[in-house]
C-alpha cells in the first residue's frame, strides 16, 4: 500500500526507485556493496553511462558530470566511489541508496536532492516504550500533538501494526537526513520534514519512503522498479 502526504498537487516530481531483494541473512558489509552494484544498474537503466562516482564526507552517493574535474583531481576509474568531490563539480542527477534485512533500494531524481530508506518491521522487535522513547530522540522532541497516543492506540492489536507505523516515522526522518546528506544530525521539526514531497510504500516485508526537497505545493510521481540482477 502506498501513502502519500497530503499536500494539495501544483507540481509533480519525477522519481524513480529501484528495488533489489536479497537473502536476509546476508550480511551488512555485503548488502552495502550490493547497494553500490544496484546504483550503477539504475544510472545505467535511466542513460547515463558516462559519470564520475563519488561520496561526501557522510557517505552521502554523488553522481557528477565526467568533465567536472580537473587533471589534478586524480579521478578513479568512472562508476568507482571516490571521497572528498570537488566544490565546482558538477551534479548530473542525484542518488540515495539505502539497505535492510532482505532489501536494498536506490533512488534517482534528475531535478532535487533525495532521499531513500528502507526497513523491515520484522526486525523491529521493540517495545512500545522503546518505540515512543527512538521516536523522540529522532528530532529531540515529538514528532507532533498526540505522537505518544497515535502510537500507543496503533500499538494494541498486533506488534507488526506498532512496527509498520514505526518505521513509516523512522524511514522518513532517515530519508530526510540522507536528502540533507547530514544523516540524522538535523534540528528541523516534523512539521518541515514532512512537509517535503515524499511517498511511502509498505509491502508485506518492508517499507520504504522516499523524499526530496521541495514544497507544500509540489508532490511525487513515483517509480518503483525491481531489479532482478545485478
Amino acid at each position: 500500500m502506498k501513502r502519500m502526504n497530503n499536500s494539495m498537487h501544483k507540481n509533480m516530481i519525477p522519481v524513480t526507485v529501484y528495488i533489489y531483494k536479497t537473502d536476509p541473512a546476508v550480511s551488512s558489509g555485503i548488502q552495502h556493496e550490493l547497494g553500490q552494484k544496484l546504483l550503477r544498474t539504475a544510472l545505467l537503466n535511466e542513460g547515463i553511462s558516462e559519470y564520475e562516482l563519488r561520496r561526501s564526507k557522510k557517505g552521502k552517493p554523488l553522481v557528477f558530470a565526467t568533465d567536472s574535474f580537473s587533471n589534478t583531481d586524480l579521478p578513479g576509474e568512472t562508476g568507482r566511489m571516490q571521497p572528498h568531490p570537488a566544490d565546482s563539480a558538477r551534479e548530473i542527477c542525484y542518488a540515495s541508496i539505502s539497505h535492510t534485512d532482505g532489501l536494498v533500494v536506490c533512488a534517482i531524481c534528475a531535478t532535487r536532492p533525495v532521499g531513500v530508506d528502507a526497513e523491515a518491521p520484522d526486525g523491529h522487535k521493540l517495545s512500545l516504550t522503546q518505540m515512543r522513547r527512538t521516536e523522540k530522540k529522532l528530532l529531540k522532541q515529538e514528532f507532533e500533538p498526540g505522537a505518544e497516543t497515535a502510537l500507543a492506540a496503533a500499538a494494541k492489536p498486533l506488534l507488526r501494526e506498532r512496527t509498520e507505523r514505526f518505521c513509516e516515522r523512522w524511514t522518513l526522518a532517515e530519508a530526510f537526513g540522507k536528502m540533507k546528506g547530514v544523516g540524522l544530525a538535523f534540528s528541523e521539526g516534523y512539521d518541515e520534514i514532512v512537509a517535503c514531497p515524499h511517498e511511502t510504500k509498505c509491502t508485506e516485508n518492508s517499507v520504504i519512503t522516499v523524499l526530496v526537497s521541495g514544497e507544500k505545493t509540489e508532490s511525487l510521481s513515483v517509480s518503483w522498479k525491481e531489479v532482478s540482477e545485478l
